[in-house]
């Protein structure tokens, strides 16, 4: 490996580092903000979009039971309180991805994050 072969590797590394670098830090992916949807007795009755710096914010939701507390934060949400017996939807703790639901057998509440309800309008 002669000198000048040297010199074009290591400025090809350096091309190399600076492109990861720039992409990494200076380069901000666009993320759409998700919508948290609230669901009692299979009507929706609330719809909350949640953003990455939120803070902390609780709901009351009356279900077929009685009352549920469910907290956001972020781009988060979870099911603080219930008036079930057994306490899974409370226990499943935050959930942050559509691939994740909370289900509240008893007081009939489910909530889910849809990330693809971006959009505010609809076509017919």
């Amino acid at each position: 490996m002669t000198r000048t072969d040297q010199k074009l590797l290591l400025v090809l590394l350096l091309i190399g580092l600076l492109t990861f670098v720039w992409s990494k830090f200076y380069t901000h992916p666009q993320v759409s903000p998700s919508q948290v949807v609230i669901k009692v007795e299979g009507e929706i009755v609330k719809i909350l979009t949640l953003q990455e710096d939120a803070p902390l914010q609780r709901f009351t939701i009356k279900g077929k039971r009685g009352q549920a507390i469910v907290e956001t934060k972020g781009q988060k949400v979870r099911m603080l309180e219930a008036p079930c017996p057994d306490q899974i939807c409370v226990k499943q703790g935050w959930i942050e991805s559509s691939r994740q639901t909370i289900v509240c057998v008893p007081n009939e509440v489910v909530i889910y994050i849809d990330e693809e309800a971006s959009v505010d309008a609809t076509t017919g």
